[in-house]
């Protein structure tokens, strides 16, 4: 059974042109237990009452009274309207939490294949499971333009103290590397993430059938990815995503 979950906006922070960062204090109940992965669903009032939208949780499933969501803003949806002009120390209601999409608990090598705000549960796994977790981790994070890379910080940040965790965000649309600073180039490819993830898997010992996948960002994309991955006779339990 859903728990529902009074909430107030204490900060909300610009990423890029259209994606927010959103923290959210539990007033009632004080406390949420999640396992990273899973999704919370955001009442939004409308005229006809209460409407429901899904957002992947993106912070650690240690803090109890507190969570963060990454949203991009859609101009002229319902949610999007309401989240663009939310201020802070607005009391918010949610739902949750649920979904299934979390890691597998074995060994296997695992890869991230996410696009856009497909971040955000990734995020949050990174943030709760790595530490306690034995297996190699590769993300491949895809996004149009160098304009719209975010947390490129927070990434460098985990793959110093995480020995077995390395990234790559991956510019579809992008031709040099030019206004890249060059200090952060080897952190960014061409292409979108299925190329990026095969040219660099070769430089591994691994075969691309040992790694477990894991799949988050638009339907479309997912469902391209998952259809990619099994002409790659990767088994169907080892690719995982969530169905919204």
């Amino acid at each position: 059974m859903l728990s529902t979950y009074r909430t107030n906006l204490v900060k909300k922070i610009q990423l890029n042109s259209n994606t927010y960062l959103y923290h959210f204090d539990l007033l009632e109940p004080k406390e949420i237990t999640f396992k990273a992965g899973q999704y919370l669903m955001l009442k939004v009032p409308s005229k006809k009452g209460p409407v429901s939208r899904l957002y992947s949780i993106a912070s650690p499933n240690s803090e109890k009274n507190s969570f963060e969501l990454i949203i991009g803003i859609i101009p002229g949806g319902l949610a999007s309207n309401y989240l663009f002009s939310l201020k802070e120390n607005t009391e918010v209601i949610f739902q949750g939490p649920a979904g299934l999409f979390g890691l597998k608990e074995n060994d296997r090598p695992k890869t991230f294949l996410v696009t856009g705000t497909g971040i955000a549960p990734v995020r949050s796994m990174i943030n709760s499971e790595f530490r306690i977790k034995n297996s190699e981790f590769f993300l491949f994070w895809g996004m149009k333009n160098y304009k719209d890379a975010y947390l490129l910080d927070e990434l460098k940040n985990y793959e110093l103290r995480i020995a077995n965790f390395k990234f790559k965000i991956c510019l579809s649309r992008e031709q040099n590397r030019n206004m890249i600073p060059e200090i952060d180039k080897k952190y960014f490819l061409f292409g979108h993430v299925d190329q990026c993830m095969e040219k660099q898997l070769t430089n591994y010992e691994l075969r691309i059938t040992d790694y477990e996948f894991y799949l988050c960002g638009g339907r479309d994309i997912v469902e391209s990815l998952k259809h990619h991955l099994l002409g790659k006779n990767i088994p169907q339990e080892n690719i995982i995503f969530e169905k919204f």
